[in-house]
């Protein structure tokens, strides 16, 4: 039977290896007697000896599971790196249209259209394609339109555990506030955050903050760290 040492060494090195986010239940599919609270405090034990120790990196929540992140002082350095790696950028519409689905999802084709003042075809045949959207179902109404919705890939690029992570007016402003470097924050969700504010009489938000990015950099970590790009 694995000690509580043991329990860390093996979800380190299984964290290490995965190219995606591991939930609890697929960590204890591997690691037979262990609990999910004995994840949770495994995690917690490993992350407090990188603090200590400095490590650049440390375990975050994201996607309903575990993965690997280096910290966001180091994240110039590893964008890089493989900055010969960029994936073709999200267009400024997709990055609206996508920031329409996550605050009002499910939501249909005609409501997005009505939102932005355009057609949104375009747009979300690329998100579709790039799988930060689904279809979810269809909308009792007359000809049953389309329902969309983000995915799972959605929270994984943008480092997110679940859709309650979404930032809100007050989360955004109290970030943006700091003057730190872009991400995703301003670029994905200033519409929709200065449409809110117009209707408080708020200021629209002007700064952005500090992004993480996953350790593991295969292929499809890679391709995330272009696709966090695509926001600045």
């Amino acid at each position: 039977m694995e000690t509580e040492d043991n329990h860390q060494s093996i979800i380190e090195a299984l964290l290490f290896a995965s190219e995606k986010p591991l939930s609890s239940e697929r960590i204890q599919a591997v690691i037979k007697d262990i609990t999910s609270e004995q994840i949770e405090q495994a995690i917690g034990s490993l992350n407090e000896r990188y603090r200590s120790a400095g490590h650049s990196f440390a375990i975050k929540k994201v996607a309903k599971g575990y993965r690997m992140y280096t910290l966001p002082d180091f994240a110039p350095w590893v964008k890089a790196l493989f900055s010969h790696n960029r994936r073709e950028r999200l267009s400024p519409q997709a990055l609206e249209v996508l920031s329409i689905v996550a605050y009002k999802q499910p939501i249909v084709k005609t409501e997005i259209d009505r939102l932005r003042g355009v057609n949104s075809e375009g747009p979300l045949f690329t998100l579709l394609d790039r799988k930060l959207i689904t279809i979810v179902g269809r909308k009792p109404a007359p000809g049953r339109p389309l329902l969309y919705g983000t995915t799972q890939e959605f929270l994984t690029h943008f480092g997110l555990n679940d859709l309650d992570d979404l930032p809100n007016m007050e989360e955004l402003e109290a970030i943006l506030k700091k003057k730190e470097p872009p991400s995703f924050a301003e670029e994905m969700f200033d519409k929709l955050a200065e449409e809110k504010g117009a209707e408080r009489g708020e200021k629209p938000l002007e700064e952005k903050p500090k992004e993480e990015i996953p350790i593991n950099l295969s292929k499809e970590n890679s391709q995330q760290v272009s696709s966090e790009d695509e926001a600045e």
